[in-house]
């Protein structure tokens, strides 16, 4: 990687990307901050609400949090659900606030490598890319194999014969949408977003009708370890929030955008979350511990139409997942190697599919190979992140306790999510 310090990453301010303030901007013109601050001039800046939805998509996705993932990372603690969710958002701030820090200076398709480069250097970066890359590289078509034959099959029973055909259709399809105009494709992404958001709060609301709003819910019910486990599970279920800072130097409004789009973003997503969740404490359990939690208390409570819907939006919504971390991985090849951003990602499709075809051979082993080493890398990659920050502050800022805090906070949390990888045949 090879920055040039005569580049002050402004030449898209004529089109309306002025993204850098006060002394952060001195900054940057300085160094060069940010492995390639600059989208192509080809491409208009993305306006506010794409990058929103962009961001409300890209942590769960929303509707799977409250349907799929979160009854699940709860586990034995799922009657108090409303008291680890709410603890969850809570921690979760740390790595926000974080993502947040280094926001105010950086934008750049590098994402959480220009983080990185800012802090540690290019050699730190260039590590950090490369574990966050292979942490994508698998979770792209091992997810594909779970939504063609754990998701959908639950949906619409029949499709059970065609498993293997969707296991070649869905990347072949994502391809073609992450090709597509990027406006076009985040306003389908942020018309998913809201319809997810929508259905969280239906769900919520038929639950609250036919259950009451328990106080158990809030309540632990298991040991403080096994609370501060299932806390920390479902924590680490909002880590994809940082895929968003991989689109930082195409944003309509740079820094203040980032930052203000990830806020509300977490907010509404934590808030619908926790909605959503609470009165699970009070259903059934041969609801609550279906295969998709979601799917048959919509089934139980407003009817098939709405479970159809549910479990569609549910796909849908991982699919969608899977879409933006494809976007975020051409991306940071793009800043990266300086390669053109379609031919990059018309590349990724290659291994992409032929993983995905591979998988024919044994699709659960498949799944169960990919799963452990995606999230460990996943999890060291952001590590590395976390603990560089204190010294990017050092560098460039002002580190007060309380950065140190969320530092470590953020790192302790990843260092959970790789122990309980290593440890669990399960993960996460």
């Amino acid at each position: 990687m090879v920055r040039d310090p005569s580049r002050t990453g402004h030449e898209d301010d004529d089109q309306g990307c002025r993204r850098h303030h006060g002394s952060g901007d001195d900054y940057k013109r300085r160094r060069g901050l940010g492995l390639n601050t600059s989208p192509d001039r080809a491409r208009q800046p993305l306006p506010r609400p794409l990058y929103l939805g962009l961001a409300v998509a890209s942590i769960g996705g929303p509707l799977a949090l409250a349907a799929l993932y979160v009854p699940g990372a709860a586990d034995g603690s799922l009657p108090s659900v409303g008291l680890t969710t709410a603890l969850a958002a809570a921690v979760f701030v740390a790595p926000l606030a974080v993502w947040l820090g280094y926001s105010k200076q950086i934008a750049s398709s590098g994402g959480l490598a220009a983080f990185v480069d800012a802090a540690a250097g290019r050699g730190a970066a260039w590590g950090q890319a490369l574990v966050w890359t292979v942490s994508y590289f698998l979770y792209l078509p091992y997810t594909v194999t779970y939504v063609a034959y754990d998701l959908l099959p639950i949906v619409f029973p029949g499709i059970g014969p065609y498993r293997a055909a969707l296991e070649l259709l869905l990347p072949a399809g994502i391809t073609l949408a992450v090709l597509a105009p990027i406006r076009w494709l985040l306003s389908g992404v942020l018309a998913l977003a809201a319809t997810q958001l929508a259905l969280m709060i239906l769900l919520g609301v038929l639950e609250f009708v036919h259950v009451g709003a328990p106080g158990s819910s809030f309540v632990p019910n298991t040991s403080a370890h096994a609370t501060a486990r299932a806390t920390a599970a479902i924590s680490l279920l909002f880590l994809c929030a940082s895929l968003p800072l991989f689109f930082g130097s195409e944003v309509q409004g740079g820094n203040r955008t980032i930052r203000a789009a990830l806020r509300t973003a977490f907010l509404v997503v934590a808030a619908c979350t926790l909605f959503a969740v609470v009165p699970l404490a009070a259903i059934p359990q041969q609801l609550r511990g279906s295969a998709i939690p979601g799917l048959a208390i919509a089934q139980a409570y407003g009817g098939r139409q709405l479970a159809i819907a549910v479990g569609v939006a549910t796909a849908a919504s991982v699919a969608a997942l899977i879409i933006i971390e494809y976007l975020a991985l051409g991306r940071l090849a793009h800043a990266m190697l300086r390669t053109p951003l379609r031919p990059t990602l018309a590349a990724i499709a290659v291994p992409f599919i032929a993983a995905d075809a591979i998988s024919l051979i044994n699709p659960q082993r498949f799944y169960d190979d990919l799963l452990r080493p995606s999230l460990v890398a996943l999890f060291l990659s952001q590590l590395v992140v976390f603990t560089v920050y204190p010294r990017f502050l050092r560098i460039h800022e002002r580190l007060r306790p309380q950065d140190l805090a969320v530092a470590a906070i953020a790192s302790a949390l990843m260092i959970y999510g790789i122990y309980t990888t290593l440890t669990n045949s399960g993960g996460t």
